[in-house]
């Protein structure tokens, strides 16, 4: 082994141990693990958003499963109407109605696209490159999920929820961090891995940065801006998973966006597999 290797193996240890300490105590930590190597993988499914409307034989929007406009969610709807793509990027928007259009009751209104039929599939490095939404209370977000993910009658093994970013500390403590959350549902209930406060640096509301996971038949991996900042075990799936996309308020601290919307600009969506 070059005495280069022998450094970067023992760096990369002590790199471990540090960010391991930091989850553990629930300590906020930048993506300083080890850098994110692409060999051996290919781009499979990709959106550039190019154009100006979404391609919907990629993406699903999120509306009530009965066909009409809205679908109502912790103290909101999602709808279409917050669905935008514009100067090649996908705005997914977080706004508040008044109630003077029939259909659309007073109240915030949210965005949530996903890749089904477009992608489904197991395994691979999921990335998008995004500007964070600008609302308190607010949870935009990068996962994937399975139609079997809180079925608690099948084995954890057929799919779960992976929450690759997650931001909802604007306006609060932590602010320009975001969290990595892993979720399965199980015969005894809620099973929840739980890594937060990752620091993106600079601003990341303003400034677009990348959003990573590689999963494979060893774990999952989550990066920011190329860079390791988790590696795990837990609740790991093997059955295929769709990609979602979505912007929304939560209804556990006070509701506020800048302006008339907050929204979640994502350049793109790509998946590599090997």
């Amino acid at each position: 082994m070059s005495s280069s290797s022998a450094f970067n193996k023992i760096y990369y240890f002590f790199i471990g141990i540090i960010m391991s300490i930091c989850l553990a105590l629930d300590i906020p930590m930048r993506a300083i693990g080890r850098p994110l190597s692409l060999a051996g993988y290919h781009l499979v499914w990709s959106d550039e958003f190019d154009g100006d409307s979404l391609d919907t034989s990629k993406w699903s929007v999120r509306v009530h499963a009965d066909g009409s406009p809205v679908q109502e969610y912790s103290d909101g709807f999602y709808t279409d109407r917050c669905v935008e793509v514009k100067d090649g990027n996908l705005i997914l928007s977080i706004k508040k109605f008044d109630g003077s259009e029939e259909g659309y009751p007073a109240g915030w209104y949210y965005a949530s696209i996903n890749s089904m039929p477009g992608f489904f599939d197991s395994y691979g490095y999921f990335e998008c490159r995004a500007k964070l939404a600008k609302a308190v209370a607010g949870n935009c977000a990068f996962w994937l999920n399975s139609p079997v993910a809180y079925d608690t009658s099948v084995p954890l093994e057929e799919g779960n929820e992976i929450d690759i970013m997650e931001s909802m500390r604007y306006g609060v403590a932590h602010e320009g961090s975001i969290e990595n959350n892993i979720h399965y549902f199980d015969s005894t209930g809620h099973q929840r891995l739980h890594a937060r406060w990752v620091i993106v640096g600079g601003n990341p509301y303003e400034e677009y940065n990348t959003y990573g996971l590689k999963w494979d038949k060893t774990g999952y991996t989550f990066y920011v801006n190329g860079k390791e900042c988790r590696q795990t075990d837990f609740g790991l799936a093997s059955g295929p998973e769709y990609i979602v996309l979505s912007n929304a308020m939560r209804n556990f601290k006070t509701q506020s966006i800048v302006g008339d919307s907050a929204d979640f600009i994502v350049d793109y969506v790509r998946v590599y597999q090997k």
